[in-house]
């Protein structure tokens, strides 16, 4: 009787491991699929990267900058006439 109950649970064991396993290698498939949908979603998006973004408002400062000056030697400018 104690060889049946150590077989049977051996067995169960075993079956344990193989769900545990099947169970890990579907979670992985998931959650691999996830990421690629993820990603899917944001390049649809059409989203700027940080690194673009900060350099675009670079430029927008300096421009502004630009501009505030060409206008204040277009006043000075005009208040010699």
């Amino acid at each position: 009787m104690t060889q049946t109950n150590n077989r049977f649970f051996d067995e169960v064991a075993k079956a344990t491991t193989n769900v545990v396993s099947a169970a890990e290698g579907v979670f992985d498939e998931v959650k691999e699929m996830a990421k690629n949908q993820g990603e899917k979603i944001v390049n649809d998006m059409e989203l700027v990267r940080r690194e673009e973004f900060d350099v675009v408002k670079e430029m927008v400062a300096n421009l502004t900058l630009q501009n505030q000056k060409l206008l204040a030697r277009i006043d000075a400018l005009e208040g010699k006439k």
